[in-house]
């Protein structure tokens, strides 16, 4: 019996022979030939049809497709060809038009998704940004932006070595790290675009405050920004109708050398489907019909009062109109808002409503502050700018960031004492046995070097505590400083005070809270001397010495120099080494105090003026907004040296931070007066989200540093677990009901006898006069009491 495959080949051979029979009649055929090479398949191509690869299908429909052009331009010379390539390109290009230039934006090279003329600038700046670039590209439409090894220098300082830099669509990021690692340096890079970022991403970074104008006011300023939705909406009609033409002649646009060729026309299609869903989705986050209202309650919850939008840009200071650039970052809704320290132009009141605002963004949010509060309220996710110059990723708001640092910490510590001590016990083995018993201790040597190769846990490197400390004044009786019925308002000004009387002593420990405007600047003016009042009289004591650091704290400063030739002038006479050590103690330490104050970031500029503070043993301290630049370790240090100071403090700021930590009383400059709020910072931040209409849900003041320093954090007692319904309840002799003769059943309907236990009486049942209790007795004994009880009536 013949297999499949023989039968098989001898009908292909049978076929072959009959079709050769058929064309050709007049030639000689050698059968066994024929057969024999069908038989090996070797037949003719046409008995089986070959399979095209996708490719080569494109191929064959591109050859295709040409010669249908050729044929149907014939006739025309070469003109027709080029007017078509010409015609086609310029339609394919409205797909790759229009992205990234919004305001806030940059143009961006197309391919590597970079802005090399901002990237020069960086450059030139003495910031440089190195990276891998992906050999694919950068995907246009990505909506994450994700680079790997990057390496960030600054002026010969690598500030960043070989991270990845990951910012994912929906999150909102926190950027932590201590003053001058290179925060800020780093948020530039990012706004310059010198990271390969996709097309489709546009970048805001509030860097800067708006142009002072005499003609545009704050809201025209905004609702300048609303030129995107005339560019968006022009762009959509060009992809409409690149769209129908690609329907109408899809040959044009698959055949060539454009930007559709070697694609299909479904891809195509899907591409500017793509396109017209980004576009209609910018269009629809900058609603025309909504954007006055919108316009308007953003600079409202930034503390613009409606006359104040009415005003131009010109008459308002740096920093109102700081808040204006806000106010269009927040307006445009970009896909990724960058914010370097934005609540340090606010007051309370707009940072609450700036914190709820942002809690909502529903975007890539990376933002730069020093407010633990506002942290915990806006963050979903942490970036750890650490000491090994990477970036260091963690879920949460900041305190799970701090927690979570903590328990890795601990167990990576654990983990290096446990490596520790198996290498010391090999090591000991290895040197005693290594002559008696040679296997084992060679099996341990190779165990050690097993151990090595694969890479020992580090032992954690704790960051050093900073100390600031100001010295102890001395004693001057009170009243150290006192107000009796002042007056003040500037010149061609309304009043901004009205019969002002108060005391500040060296037990004073003094919040200053209330709208921007209401003069608690003007107020420590005042305390300061720097301000007379037009009525009423200010009495401090005779050898009061008052130290202040004021919103322009850099003014104190000579840039030029560093900080230890600064100290060096203005103390002469102390010892180098002194100098050294006392600047240490606020985090001037290494090459900082010889480097130049010009190159110093802000927060570094911050704890030379705070140094100097301290140097100078003043009495009372009067700190408007010190830590607008501060890390959080330095507002924790410096929090612990006001606690231990023995002076006296009035602090201007809109950090609850520092206030739950270090203020007594909390007092509230508005209405042309100074009244004591009663209560305590977290009644008051719920005051404002209550007066604004926020709900209090979460509105806690969060974090562990609502607790005092030196206050130890209490436990939360632990809730009283309430009684199972279903529980196992002893049964008490009061619970149990005997069964008498008078209760007893008739014989004729008695079940099996037994106990039957009553359900306690709930205490909030009324008082029921209780039955005699009567001792249960078994059946058995009760019929023998029966017949006991009979035998003696019967004598």
């Amino acid at each position: 019996m013949t297999s499949r495959w023989a039968q098989k080949k001898a009908a292909a051979a049978d076929f072959a022979f009959e079709k050769a029979l058929q064309t050709r009649k007049d030639e000689e055929i050698d059968v066994s030939v024929l057969a024999s090479e069908a038989a090996m398949g070797k037949g003719d191509d046409e008995l089986f049809e070959k399979k095209l690869s996708k490719e080569e299908k494109k191929a064959l429909a591109k050859k295709k497709r040409e010669a249908k052009k050729a044929a149907k331009n014939k006739g025309k010379g070469g003109d027709g060809d080029k007017d078509d390539v010409d015609d086609v390109a310029a339609k394919m290009k409205a797909l790759n038009n229009g992205e990234g230039e919004e305001d806030g934006t940059k143009k961006k090279d197309s391919n590597d998704g970079i802005d090399h003329d901002a990237s020069d600038k960086l450059a030139a700046e003495g910031t440089f940004v190195t990276y891998s670039a992906n050999r694919k590209g950068v995907d246009a439409r990505a909506r994450d932006i994700n680079v790997t090894n990057v390496t960030m220098q600054h002026k010969g300082a690598i500030l960043l070595e070989g991270t990845n830099v990951v910012l994912n669509h929906g999150n909102r990021y926190g950027l932590v790290g201590r003053n001058g690692c290179g925060k800020s340096s780093f948020m530039k890079c990012l706004g310059a675009r010198a990271l390969p970022i996709p097309n489709s991403i546009d970048i805001f970074f509030l860097k800067e405050e708006i142009e002072p104008s005499d003609t545009v006011t704050a809201f025209e300023a905004v609702m300048s920004v609303d030129d995107e939705r005339l560019k968006l909406e022009a762009r959509a009609e060009e992809l409409n109708v690149l769209m129908a033409a690609v329907v109408d002649d899809p040959d044009k646009f698959t055949s060539g050398d454009g930007e559709g060729a070697g694609k299909s026309v479904e891809e195509i299609q899907e591409d500017i489907m793509d396109a017209l869903n980004s576009v209609y989705e910018r269009l629809d986050d900058l609603d025309a019909d909504t954007a006055e209202v919108r316009a308007r309650s953003i600079l409202s919850g930034l503390g613009f009062s409606h006359e104040m939008q009415g005003k131009v840009t010109k008459d308002f200071s740096g920093g109102w109109r700081m808040r204006v650039s806000l106010a269009r970052a927040l307006f445009i809704q970009p896909v990724c808002l960058l914010l370097d320290e934005p609540t340090n132009h606010l007051d309370m009141e707009a940072v609450i409503w700036l914190e709820n605002y942002l809690s909502k963004w529903k975007r890539i949010l990376l933002l730069v502050s020093h407010s633990q509060d506002f942290l915990n309220s806006v963050c979903s996710n942490m970036i750890h700018f650490n000491q090994h110059k990477k970036l260091e990723y963690y879920n949460g708001n900041y305190d799970t960031f701090v927690k979570t640092k903590e328990d890795l910490e601990v167990n990576q510590l654990k983990k290096y004492r446990w490596e520790q001590e198996q290498i010391k016990s090999m090591k000991e083995y290895i040197a005693i046995n290594q002559s008696k018993n040679s296997k084992q201790a060679e099996s341990k040597r190779k165990v050690l070097q097993k151990m090595e190769r694969a890479g020992l846990t580090a032992k954690p490197e704790i960051e050093k505590m900073l100390n600031f400390q100001f010295s102890d004044p001395g004693h001057l009786p009170p009243p150290v400083l006192a107000f009796h019925d002042v007056n003040f308002g500037y010149p061609g000004c309304e009043p901004l005070y009205d019969n002002v009387n108060f005391g500040v002593d060296l037990d004073s420990r003094i919040a200053l809270v209330g709208p921007n405007g209401a003069g608690k600047t003007t107020l420590v003016k005042l305390m300061s001397g720097e301000l007379q009042p037009t009525r009423g009289d200010i009495r401090p004591h005779g050898h009061l010495k008052i130290g202040r650091f004021t919103q322009h704290f850099v003014d104190v400063l000579d840039l030029e120099k560093t900080p230890l030739e600064f100290f060096d002038t203005i103390y002469p006479g102390t010892p180098l080494e002194d100098q050294r050590a006392y600047l240490g103690r606020f985090g001037v330490s290494g090459k900082m105090q010889k480097r130049k104050m010009c190159e110093l970031s802000d927060g570094q500029k911050s704890r030379v003026v705070l140094a100097k503070l301290g140097r100078d043993v003043p009495h009372i301290l009067l700190l408007d907004e010190p830590t607008n630049h501060l890390d959080m370790e330095s507002i924790d240090a410096l929090a612990i040296a006001v606690n231990n100071y023995s002076g006296g403090l009035v602090l201007v700021s809109h950090d609850m931070r520092l206030i739950s930590q270090v203020a007594k009383e909390i007092w509230i400059c508005d209405n042309k007066t100074i009244e004591k709020y009663k209560g305590d910072i977290m009644n008051f931040k719920m005051d404002l989200r209550k007066a604004q209409g926020i709900s209090n849900e979460g509105g806690k003041l969060k974090g562990d540093a609502s607790v005092k320093a030196g206050a130890k954090a209490k436990k939360p007692k632990a809730a009283k677990k309430k009684e199972s319904k279903l529980s196992v309840v002893k049964p008490k002799e009061s619970e149990i009901t005997t069964i008498s003769e008078e209760t007893l059943p008739k014989p004729a309907s008695e079940p099996v006898a037994a106990a039957v236990a009553t359900s306690p009486v709930s205490s909030s049942a009324p008082a029921v006069e209780e039955a005699p209790v009567k001792k249960y007795i078994p059946i058995h004994l009760r019929k023998k009491m029966e017949a006991e009880a009979l035998a003696a009536a019967g004598k």
